[in-house]
């Protein structure tokens, strides 16, 4: 079964599911965005994947209990974060008007909580027979409306109630299903996972990696362990969720976005099929470009994306994007980040040498990052925003294992701040 992880080979898919994803598409997608980096963001990136298992008992804490509370080993209610939630969606539905025709705050049933590594939460609420879903960042507040006809799949009672930028998939499934088998095809990637299913109400949350109006999700019970093709598509393509009934940004921040790296940071993210919950939140660090390609490097908090791209890939003339979000552990670590190979051709569609970033973070307090791969020379790297980037230089060790970069971190009066050696890959 494919991790959230792995990241599998690009591959041609079936005409029909192309249709579907292309309906999508227009229908989420608004007006083209001005840029001032020249870079056109394009549509291209890996599926992220699900995980779960099968609930058989549901135990929910009174309203005037406190903590949190297990419901079995696939859900629970942590009842702080389900309040404040909560609270947060309410004051969105003020926010937006909505609260005459709402579902009094009283009267919400928090079923269970699912959070996200992102600081994402999302919370199964239940008013009556009624459900909905509650979804908060470390900047916004985004609710389903309990009111909405669920548009179901072409087989089973399955539908999606709720589906955000963030990645963020909830609905509601069939009542016969054990599982939500939940498949995902964009022009990248085909990984699938199974989905436990809450019975009172018969819910499901998948706080994927992906945006889902850039993917083209399907779904189906679990046929069981028997082997599945690859690529493999579950059975019914699940529609797109309605609009949400409110959804604010209520702890906005407004980081800079019209230097080079603010700029190419926005072009790549909303290029790329990633989901970066509070993207636009992120302060822009560390940024390299060369050619037709660019990296660059943002913080928030104790997150951290690489976003990469460019017209260097495929045929030249088509853009193409990757987020990278990533957790720092602990907030203050030293280390490197996650990326990949970017451009392997020109702007004619010749064959080039690809490109290697070497990333990663080091204090806020870092003015300067010099990097030693074993070539017999120094190499400085871009630093900023307690980010680091430099290009990988020719003849470095290929031991995958092994292989090490010494390091050596100064502030701004030169004083070393640390010196060690790191990981290559």
């Amino acid at each position: 079964m494919t991790d959230d992880l792995g990241l599998p080979g690009r591959r041609e898919l079936p005409p029909e599911v192309l249709d579907n994803l292309r309906m999508s598409l227009r229908e989420g997608m608004g007006k083209p965005v001005r840029r001032r980096w020249p870079i056109v963001a394009a549509a291209a990136a890996v599926v992220g994947v699900l995980a779960g298992a099968l609930v058989t008992a549901v135990l929910i804490r009174e309203p005037d209990g406190t903590g949190p509370v297990v419901a079995n080993p696939d859900f629970s209610l942590d009842w702080p974060k389900a309040v404040k939630s909560m609270d947060r969606c309410w004051a969105a539905i003020q926010a937006q008007g909505r609260a005459a025709s709402f579902p009094a705050r009283a009267g919400w049933e928090p079923q269970f909580t699912v959070v996200g590594e992102a600081a994402v939460t999302v919370v199964a609420v239940m008013v009556g027979d009624k459900p909905f879903f509650c979804e908060t960042t470390r900047t916004s507040a985004t609710v389903s409306d309990p009111d909405d006809k669920p548009i179901y799949t072409d087989g089973g009672k399955t539908a999606a109630l709720l589906m955000t930028d963030g990645g963020t998939v909830a609905g509601v499934a069939d009542p016969s299903w054990p599982k939500v088998e939940i498949t995902g095809q964009n022009e990248s990637a085909s990984p699938f996972r199974d989905l436990p299913i809450f019975r009172r109400g018969n819910l499901f949350v998948y706080l994927g990696r992906m945006k889902p109006a850039r993917t083209a999700y399907s779904v189906g019970p679990t046929p069981g362990e028997q082997s599945r093709q690859v690529p493999y598509q579950a059975p019914y393509l699940l529609p797109q969720a309605s609009l949400p009934a409110a959804s604010v940004i209520d702890r906005p921040e407004k980081p800079e976005r019209e230097s080079t790296a603010g700029a190419f940071f926005k072009v790549c993210t909303e290029g790329a099929f990633e989901a970066v919950p509070d993207v636009d939140a992120y302060r822009a660090g560390a940024l390299l470009e060369r050619d037709d390609v660019a990296v660059v490097l943002a913080r928030l908090g104790d997150e951290v994306v690489v976003c990469q791209g460019g017209v260097g890939y495929q045929d030249g003339k088509s853009a193409f994007y990757r987020a990278f979000p990533q957790r720092l552990d602990p907030p203050s670590s030293i280390g490197p980040l996650r990326t990949e190979t970017v451009g392997n051709v020109d702007r004619n569609g010749n064959e080039v040498k690809p490109r290697n970033s070497y990333t990663g973070t080091v204090p806020e307090a870092a003015a300067a990052v010099k990097l030693d791969f074993g070539t017999g020379a120094t190499v400085d790297a871009t630093v900023s925003n307690g980010t680091f980037a430099a290009w990988v230089p020719d003849g470095v060790s290929q031991d995958i294992e092994n292989a090490r970069v010494a390091i050596t971190v100064l502030d701004g009066a030169g004083k070393v701040l640390h010196q060690g050696t790191l990981r290559l890959y």
